[in-house]
């Protein structure tokens, strides 16, 4: 144990077992451990345990949202150290799993909205999950959709569709959404908070 802590103690919140290092100092410091996500505490000596739990509990929606940046921060780190074969791998097993699903999606899609698109492509893309030529009725989705639920590839099948009536996202695009798709906004939100 370092010399300036006095007392370890455990502590346990919402399931979660809690590492408290009683100090010789004035604040009560919260830190995320990079590594596994595992909350430290650093409090006063005399700090009552009621006074940290409830300091906590206080900043919980900080250590959750923490949390997952860390876990973001992480996942792109061991998506970085793929080789490119392992890479090219893991887009191909994305586009096999769209491939198995999508025709049956575009048929459903196509049947509510009575649009249909010319030609249908798959790209990895880093900021959209899809697009759409208007001219050629060309559209494009994004291979990265394999990882999420059937709804989610659904809701942008559809969006991309409505861009053949609306260019933009005007009022008149999303009221289309509305009437083809009218968990949308839900989904959508799956979709960009995960």
């Amino acid at each position: 144990m370092k010399k300036d802590v006095k007392k370890q103690i455990w502590i346990q919140i919402k399931g979660e077992n809690i590492r408290v290092e009683k100090k010789k100092i004035k604040n009560l410091y919260l830190r995320i451990s990079p590594a596994d996500g595992a909350i430290r505490i650093s409090a006063p000596e005399r700090m009552s345990i009621k006074q940290i739990e409830n300091f906590v509990l206080d900043k919980w929606d900080w250590i959750q949202t923490t949390r997952e940046r860390l876990d973001r921060v992480r996942e792109e780190k061991s998506a970085s150290q793929l080789t490119e074969d392992e890479k090219q791998a893991q887009k191909e097993a994305c586009k096999k799993k769209l491939l198995e699903v999508l025709p049956q999606v575009i048929r459903k899609c196509e049947r509510i909205t009575g649009l249909h698109a010319l030609e249908w492509k798959l790209r990895d893309m880093k900021t959209r999950w899809g697009s759409c030529n208007i001219q050629k009725k060309r559209i494009w989705l994004n291979i990265q959709l394999a990882a999420y639920p059937r709804e989610c590839l659904e809701y942008v099948v559809t969006h991309e569709l409505v861009h053949l009536l609306v260019p933009g996202h005007g009022k008149e695009f999303w009221a289309y959404m509305d009437r083809f798709f009218p968990e949308w906004r839900r989904v959508r939100k799956e979709l960009n908070g995960r």
